[in-house]
């Protein structure tokens, strides 16, 4: 079947200007015309959507996520079974993709089995990238041991993601290579959410991250890190990592190395604070973990502050950044686009460098040059959302205003009139 979607204004994601009473002709999962509706010839059997008063916009991408479940209450948590963890999964990528978010970088929780059940359509959620696990040394951030002297996986389907030394870290990145893995994870810094460690301490040696570098390079993958403070993401920086995720405290010395490799940035800027504001409404939700989350939160924020100028220099100057918010059962499942207002904010960006830094840009972190925009056969992933972004670009928080989410040509989300005519 063919379908047009008429009569919006089309954002393209390349950073052109907007198109009014745009026209996007899709045919089988692609794009077979987009333009203005003066030069765009209609077929005669198309469907036809009218956007009118609406914005046409490509699929968003966002660089790191986690879509597989765990209940954020421990004792929850132990009581759940496996299966019913991975059932319950199946919400988040459903309301992940209702966001508008199309294709999604997995960075631990989901292996193969998720990626291809939503491949086949089986599970509705966003096209997956896995890591299915994040490689962490002992007593790191990715590792589950807790004080009582055990180790609660979050997730019981995964293999053990530690590994101490090169000779660890080769054959565990192998491993997962082998288990289907399209990119390596590995956190090179504490975080907010692990119990033995401060998320300011580096975790890996150059000399491991390299050995995970060069093993992915064999299969020609890439690695991204879990980092926060500045001494793990210049370890990182320094065994040539593709991107680094977090880096919220990088310095001029990371920004330089950053420039000078090429290395992508995904900030994650709205989870710190979206995190603080959510517990201020509801003290219970802090009092869940174990990690003393609330503290580390409140100190991350009150520093990230004093990174803003430098954030925003580094964007001028040309480091690569892609959307990216760290949605997991802690937060932001479904709301992933507040991200974009934080790009705006706190790094200075226009409403359209941070669409694109969502579209096209994203799509070139993540490889996939088919998608993140809206030109003739690139794959069909559409969003249509009620009114302009440029001009706010918070209306794209607002689920109510998005009335078509499109995957290759599917509607996954459908509330415009169509006819065939």
């Amino acid at each position: 079947m063919i379908e047009a979607i008429v009569g919006g204004r089309i954002i393209d994601g390349t950073g052109r200007d907007p198109v009014a009473d745009g026209v996007v002709v899709i045919e089988d999962g692609r794009i077979r015309a987009v333009g203005p509706s003066r030069s765009v010839a209609l077929p005669r059997e198309a469907r036809r959507r009218d956007a009118a008063a609406r914005t046409v916009l490509p699929g968003f991408i966002d660089c790191h996520v986690h879509v597989t479940y765990r209940a954020r209450d421990m004792r929850q948590h132990l009581l759940n079974t496996a299966t019913y963890n991975v059932l319950r999964s199946t919400q988040i990528l459903a309301e992940t993709i209702a966001c508008g978010v199309t294709t999604v970088r997995d960075m631990g929780g989901a292996d193969a089995g998720f990626r291809e059940a939503v491949a086949e359509g089986f599970i509705a959620g966003p096209r997956l990238l896995i890591a299915i696990v994040m490689l962490s040394q002992t007593g790191g951030h990715g590792d589950y041991w807790v004080p009582a002297g055990m180790r609660i996986p979050k997730r019981t389907w995964l293999p053990d993601p530690v590994a101490d030394g090169v000779g660890e870290v080769r054959r565990q990145v192998r491993h997962l290579l082998m288990a289907g893995a399209d990119f390596i994870k590995m956190c090179t810094t504490g975080g907010i959410t692990s119990v033995t460690d401060h998320w300011d301490e580096p975790q890996f040696t150059v000399e491991e991250i390299a050995c995970a570098v060069t093993e992915a390079a064999m299969k020609k993958k890439r690695v991204a890190v879990h980092a926060e403070g500045v001494a793990g993401i210049r370890n990182a920086l320094r065994a040539g990592v593709y991107s680094v995720e977090h880096g919220w405290f990088i310095d001029e010395e990371c920004v330089a190395m950053m420039l000078r490799q090429g290395t992508w940035w995904v900030p994650t800027l709205a989870l710190v604070p979206l995190s603080v504001e959510h517990r201020q409404r509801n003290k219970a939700w802090g009092a869940q973990q174990l990690a003393q989350e609330d503290k580390k939160d409140a100190e991350i924020y009150d520093r990230m502050q004093g990174q803003i100028p430098l954030w925003r220099d580094a964007v001028r100057r040309g480091v690569k950044v892609a959307f990216g918010t760290d949605q997991s059962h802690r937060l932001m499942v479904g709301e992933n686009l507040a991200e974009l207002r934080f790009m705006v904010d706190w790094l200075g960006m226009s409403p359209m460098e941070a669409i694109v830094a969502a579209t096209s840009t994203a799509a070139a972190c993540i490889e996939r040059p088919e998608l993140g925009s809206l030109e003739q056969g690139r794959i069909a992933d559409i969003v249509v959302v009620d009114g302009d972004p440029l001009t706010d670009i918070r209306i794209l928080e607002e689920r109510a205003r998005i009335h078509l989410v499109m995957k290759e040509g599917r509607a996954f989300r459908d509330a415009m009139d169509g006819t065939a005519r």
